[in-house]
C-alpha cells in the first residue's frame, strides 16, 4: 500500500537519524505485512547500530472505527463503526507472515526486533513503561482512537531531533483529527511536512 516516495523518505530519515546519532529505538505502530518495518530494519542493519525495532500490531487487521473517523471509514469497515476492538478484516496479516518476511527474506537479527502483539489500547499501557527513548516513530493506525493512543503514550519518548511519521494524515480524517488535537493540546509548533498525497512527518524540537 505504501508509495515509492514514502519508502525512499523512510529510508532517508533512518539514515539521517543514524548519522545524527539521535538517541533511541525505531518504533512502528501498524505493521501490516512488514514492508516499512523492513525498510527500518535494513537501515539499522546497514548502520550497524544496536538499536531495537519495536513493532506494535494486532496482527488481526484494523479494529472498528468510530464516528470521529467519518463516513468513508465506516464504509471501508463494512458498516461497522462502534469502535469495538475486533477486526473488520482489512489490512490483516499474521505474525508468522511478518516474521518470515523480516527474518528469512531480509535476514534481520531477531534479537533486535521486538513484537508487541495486541490492540494498541490494550498493549501500549503495558509495554511502553519499559521502553527507552525513541528516535523514529512511524504511525500507521489509520483511525482516530488508534492514532490518539499512540501519540499519547509514545510521543513523549521521542528524543529531540527524532522524527514522527504519520502515514494516514491526508488519507483518513480520524487520523488528522487526532493529530491536530494532540498538537494543539501539547503546544507543538514544529512544522509538518508532506511526504506524498497521504503521509506527513515532523521533527521533534
Amino acid at each position: 500500500m505504501t508509495t515509492p516516495e514514502r519508502c525512499k523518505h523512510l529510508w532517508d530519515v533512518c539514515v539521517s537519524i543514524l548519522k545524527r546519532e539521535v538517541p533511541g529505538d525505531f518504533v512502528e505502530c501498524g505493521v501490516w505485512r512488514g514492508g516499512s518495518a523492513g525498510v527500518m530494519g535494513l537501515a539499522l542493519k546497514r548502520g550497524r547500530q544496536q538499536r531495537r525495532l519495536h513493532l506494535f500490531d494486532s496482527f488481526e487487521g484494523l479494529p472498528e472505527p468510530t464516528d470521529a473517523d467519518g463516513k468513508y471509514a465506516a464504509e471501508y469497515s463494512g458498516g461497522r463503526s462502534d469502535g469495538i476492538l475486533r477486526s473488520v478484516d482489512q489490512c490483516r496479516a499474521g505474525l508468522e507472515e511478518v516474521r518470515e518476511f523480516l527474518f528469512q527474506n531480509l535476514d534481520l537479527d531477531e534479537a533486535l526486533v521486538q513484537f508487541h502483539v495486541g490492540w494498541f489500547q490494550n498493549i501500549l499501557p503495558l509495554d511502553v513503561p519499559g521502553m527507552g527513548p525513541i528516535a523514529l516513530l512511524r504511525l500507521d493506525g489509520d483511525w482516530y482512537e488508534s492514532t490518539k493512543v499512540c501519540l499519547e503514550h509514545l510521543y513523549p519518548l521521542i528524543s529531540s531531533g527524532g522524527i514522527l511519521i504519520l502515514d494516514d494524515y491526508y488519507c483518513w480524517e480520524g487520523c488528522a483529527k487526532a493529530t491536530d488535537e494532540f498538537r494543539q493540546a501539547q503546544g507543538i509548533r514544529a512544522a509538518m511536512h508532506r511526504i506524498d498525497d497521504e503521509a506527513v512527518y515532523w521533527e521533534k524540537e
